[in-house]
């Protein structure tokens, strides 16, 4: 099933380019080809993705990635022949080079006029998906008349610089992320630049922090020793000015690399600020534009449709949104804010393709598509990782809440409610108090991440407790009576009853909850019968009776009684729901 194009909509002739162009920014990354023919032109698309379950979409000009096809299997052979009559210029497939069944494979896809492309089985289709759709944004950028020096240029950039300093080279952003790199032959590499290739992103390591610091400390080029197996690198600042944009990574594998060296490296950050600033300008302003528009859908169900199509989304679902709140320091959230939605977004969209994020006040918001039941726990394993990530490489605790998934665009703002509600839940700890007679939320650990599903129960009564604060007439008159001698007299009357209905009636627990003598507790539920007319047998009063006061326990003294769990953020969800 193909993916929706995120570059251009129409394949033209000025929207192409050869496959060749994209090999060559992708060398280095284990793809290659297998077929002999005439290389075909691709359109500046997102990559395809096949799905066994789904008919096949046309897209022209596309490239298919093959996921769970095997290079001997007769099925293999048909999706080839399948994917040409749709229109795509290419099909992916892992596999070994020596595979059996490869090449005449790839002499059937000669026969119909798709190349065939082959990747290693150790590269991730995710991290190739992402690899693709990089290379391709670049390339697109490189080819637009809006922006001369795009990133593509990058590419011709890093080799130029490889060429002139003896050594393959990388040029990254601030947020230490690959956005070129070299490709010329025979240049030494170790695993931390394959990696970062693979990933387009430097891996995490305990040097870092250190080596970067020094690197943008100095004035010109560096020399920075490997650590363990890795290769001594020549690196330099790459600036506008005094505004840091990222910096080159030249690898010196044999520590020959001079002051000469260092003089060209030099000359080229100059160059590269340039292409990093038109380049970004694009970015930025391209960036911007969609978060204004993710803005809108996750605030407002008006236009959701016309919205959602601007953003590629599709109309249909599932979707869910998570929520993502830092705990920073004061006169730093400018910059520890932006740190975090970098980490945010560069994760999740790297997680899946089409997942959008964006920064509303002060909290982030990240909306994921095809968001079924399957994917709620890997959604959640992606937050738990933020959150160590977050207080690894930031020192920032994070808070995260996953939403409840919706079927259709029109109730993402609904995802984006109940995730703002859980947000604020693991900021009192579980919403303050319990009105099931225990401490916390269920599923709640540490109050870092929580999911809407989990909290549902919480959420239902929040929602009870607002209705009930913006319509007194529904509380029962029992516990607005019970509430009101407990003030007035001191009793634990509202307590002892809510805890005995939390615990099914079941005196033992109530009582050894509520370190009482079983007798004690006895002589008080007789006690209630008789001051508040309470008659346990009629069960639709009981229940009206535990809801008013479930509910006075989630609103506070603002509700008409006694604080009994409800704090601040208590009230703040109850305004939050209200309002």
């Amino acid at each position: 099933m193909a993916q929706n194009p995120s570059v251009s909509q129409s394949p033209s002739a000025s929207h192409q380019i050869p496959l060749q162009e994209l090999l060559k920014v992708l060398e280095g990354s284990g793809l290659g080809i297998r077929t002999h023919g005439p290389m075909p032109s691709l359109a500046l698309l997102s990559p395809g993705l096949y799905d066994p379950t789904a008919a096949l979409e046309s897209l022209p000009g596309g490239i298919l990635l093959g996921i769970g096809l095997q290079a001997g299997d007769e099925r293999t052979a048909a999706v080839v022949q399948e994917a040409a009559r749709a229109g795509f210029a290419a099909i992916v497939i892992k596999a070994d080079p020596e595979s059996a069944g490869l090449e005449t494979l790839a002499g059937a896809a000669d026969r119909t006029g798709i190349a065939l492309l082959v990747v290693a089985d150790e590269v991730s289709w995710r991290q190739l998906d992402g690899l693709i759709e990089s290379a391709v944004g670049t390339l697109a950028e490189a080819n637009s008349s809006l922006v001369p020096l795009g990133v593509g240029d990058l590419f011709a950039l890093a080799n130029a610089i490889a060429a002139m300093v003896g050594g393959a080279t990388t040029i990254e952003n601030l947020q230490e992320q690959i956005l070129a790199y070299s490709t010329l032959p025979n240049q030494p590499i170790d695993e931390d630049r394959r990696a970062g290739i693979l990933g387009r992103q430097v891996p995490y390591l305990p040097e870092n922090a250190g080596q970067y610091a020094s690197v943008f400390r100095a004035e010109g080029a560096v020399h920075i020793e490997g650590v363990g197996d890795a290769m001594d690198r020549l690196a330099i600042a790459v600036r506008a000015g005094k505004q840091p944009l990222g910096s080159i990574w030249v690898v010196d594998a044999d520590g020959t690399l001079d002051a000469e060296a260092k003089r060209a490296l030099e000359s080229a950050a100059d160059i590269a600020a340039l292409h990093m600033l038109r380049a970004r300008s694009s970015y930025d302003l391209a960036r911007q534009q969609r978060a204004e528009l993710l803005r809108r859908l996750l605030e407002s169900d008006d236009d959701s449709q016309l919205v959602a199509e601007q953003l590629a989304l599709g109309r249909k679902g599932p979707f869910a949104v998570v929520a993502f709140a830092a705990e920073v320091v004061p006169g730093s959230e400018e910059i520890a804010l932006a740190r975090v939605l970098d980490l945010v977004s560069t994760q999740c969209e790297a997680y899946r393709q089409g997942t959008q994020c964006v920064m509303i006040g002060t909290t982030i918001y990240a909306l994921f598509t095809e968001a079924g039941a399957a994917a709620l726990p890997q959604i959640g394993a992606l937050a738990r990782r933020l959150i160590e990530r977050a207080a690894v490489s930031l020192r920032l605790e994070l808070r995260v809440a996953l939403g409840t998934p919706v079927a259709a665009v029109g109730g993402i703002s609904r995802s984006k409610y109940d995730a703002d509600l859980v947000l604020l839940m693991l900021a009192d700890g579980g919403a303050g108090g319990s009105v099931f007679g225990g401490s916390g939320a269920p599923g709640v650990s540490g109050g870092g991440f929580a999911s809407a599903a989990e909290m549902r129960s919480r959420l239902t009564l929040l929602e009870v407790a607002a209705l009930f604060r913006s319509k007194p007439r529904l509380m029962s008159p029992a516990a607005a009576a019970m509430l009101e001698h407990d003030a007035r007299s001191g009793t634990d009357y509202a307590k002892t009853l809510r805890t005995y209905l939390a615990f099914s009636c079941d005196s033992a627990k109530t009582a050894k909850a509520l370190s009482l003598h079983q007798n004690t507790l006895r002589y008080r539920l007789r006690r209630m019968e008789e001051i508040f007319g309470i008659d346990p047998a009629q069960a639709e009063d009981m229940l009206v009776l535990w809801l008013s006061l479930a509910v006075q326990e989630l609103g506070g003294p603002e509700s008409g009684g006694p604080e009994l769990g409800g704090g601040p953020e208590s009230d703040i969800l109850l305004d939050h729901i209200a309002g």
